[in-house]
């Protein structure tokens, strides 16, 4: 397994689904052995990374990943960093991130995957133990209110 892939907590699965990655990141996927490269998201998702630079793709690959993903599935969405040369990107770590907030998502770690691009892993709400952050700051309304019970038992 790459160290990149190890950041990212792939683990022992044996099929991943990669959604519109660009040329310079095939390299890291053929040095994946014994896991299996989905181009599509198609039955069950337990590991996911899809590549985005616009609004419109961050929605469409929530609908794809969403819809098909497990209980507890490791969704990680990768965009261009605000300083990158190379990409644009309408969005950033903390912005942009709306559809997946609707779907019952929140962001729960980012890992650099290189100079050009970060990548942020989502969770559903109802798997996060414990909700570390300011409720006003949690992108759907189930993380708002898994924020909110920290603060009141504080």
């Amino acid at each position: 397994m790459t160290p990149l892939f190890k950041k990212l907590n792939l683990g022992a699965a044996q099929e991943i689904h990669v959604l519109d990655a660009p040329a310079f990141f095939e390299p890291e996927l053929a040095a994946l052995s014994g896991v299996r490269v989905m181009r599509a998201a198609r039955g069950p998702v337990s590991f996911a990374l899809a590549f985005v630079k616009t609004l419109a793709e961050v929605e469409q690959a929530t609908q794809r990943l969403t819809a098909q993903a497990t209980a507890d599935a490791t969704l990680w969405m990768a965009y261009p960093k605000g300083t990158s040369k190379a990409y644009r990107c309408e969005f950033n770590r903390d912005t942009g991130w709306a559809a997946l907030g609707q779907a019952g998502y929140e962001p729960v770690r980012q890992v650099a995957i290189d100079a050009d691009w970060s990548a942020l892993r989502f969770r559903q709400v109802a798997h996060i133990k414990t909700m570390r952050r300011d409720p006003a700051g949690a992108i759907s309304a189930e993380g708002r209110e898994k924020a909110k019970e920290r603060g009141a038992g504080r």
